[in-house]
């Protein structure tokens, strides 16, 4: 596994010497793609994640006590929830021949395009290596958390995973070996997300993907996820504004979300310079600098849903700089 890109990026560890029994870490959510960097490119977002609390036991393995904060029935079975995969890897890396349990706070919800089972996943692994010394580095627990990613979304990617326990955005160059590439944040950036009342699930929107695409989008494409690496390098706000156009994969999972484009056409005229999906949607996001309008675009979406007979809310938030951490057992908010 390479160790490129985050070699100077150990997991956070603590004093040696120290037992614990129980703790409890938060993984934000996050855009996966950021519009054209499919499965490349991906950003946290402040304001939302998931918690899990890990709690150690005598016996091996891997056991799920709850799930409490959404209305999906989410398995409580660890090898088909993606907080319990990830706990048994990061357990299995370690080589650990105690287990754990788990206690999962959803507050992302399921299928909405925001990273909701990449958290879980993180949030699980940061906890299980953390409760047991921290031996392993960031490299593993992302790789960690993205084996359980692809045992629920049909592909093995890092956009999502990545970004929630590094924070920011990043760039994922290689999934094997692994490498990739932390870019930081762009502080003055807010960031619009409307999320529909639909959901759907990452393995279905990447069923409906072709396996060739024409030489025109791809270049599109191509260029436009080299401009948002250039536009964190360069801090330039509007540069990342116009670069989230998506021509590859957008057209097709529009597709799956009845008032994408009158949504996409009424943030556009209210001052959008780029609106895309974030990651399989259906929610969307739009990037600008000033908070007014970033309100405005997002009721200007809503309303747009709304005329299509979709319920939808928006959330104005920013990028993500911490990502993955630890929060004091009593609390259930970041």
């Amino acid at each position: 596994m390479a160790r490129r890109g985050l070699a100077n990026w150990p997991a956070r560890g603590r004093r040696k010497g120290t037992r614990l029994e129980k703790v409890k870490a938060y993984a934000p959510a996050s855009i996966g793609n950021i519009g054209p960097g499919f499965d490349v490119l991906g950003m946290a977002i402040q304001g939302m994640g998931d918690i899990v609390e890990v709690r150690k036991r005598s016996a091996m393995g891997v056991r799920i006590c709850g799930v409490a904060g959404t209305s999906w029935r989410l398995s409580s079975d660890p090898d088909k929830n993606t907080a319990g995969i990830a706990a048994a890897r990061t357990l299995e890396m370690i080589g650990c021949e105690e287990g754990v349990e788990l206690f999962l706070h959803k507050q992302i919800p399921p299928a909405s395009g925001l990273g909701s089972s990449a958290a879980s996943a993180v949030a699980a692994a940061y906890a299980t290596n953390f409760l047991y010394g921290c031996p392993l580095d960031n490299y593993q627990l992302i790789h960690a958390a993205t084996v359980a990613e692809a045992c629920v979304s049909g592909g093995f990617f890092a956009d999502n995973t990545a970004t929630s326990l590094l924070g920011g955005a990043t760039l994922t160059r290689s999934t094997s070996p692994l490498e990739v590439v932390p870019l930081g944040t762009i502080p003055e950036a807010w960031i619009v997300l409307v999320r529909p009342e639909l959901e759907v699930l990452t393995r279905k929107a990447r069923s409906i993907l072709p396996r060739r695409i024409p030489l025109e989008g791809f270049v599109a494409n191509l260029a436009n996820s080299c401009a948002i690496v250039a536009a964190f390098l360069r801090q330039d706000l509007d540069l990342l504004s116009r670069s989230i156009d998506d021509r590859v994969i957008e057209p097709l999972r529009s597709k799956l979300i009845p008032g994408f484009l009158e949504a996409k056409e009424a943030a556009m005229g209210k001052g959008a310079k780029g609106v895309s999906l974030s990651g399989a949607g259906p929610s969307l996001f739009s990037i600008t600098d000033d908070p007014s309008k970033a309100r405005a675009i997002g009721e200007a979406m809503v309303n747009a849903f709304h005329k299509k007979g979709m319920k939808a809310s928006f959330f104005l938030t920013q990028m993500e700089p911490q990502g993955a951490r630890l929060l004091p057992l009593e609390e259930n908010r970041a």
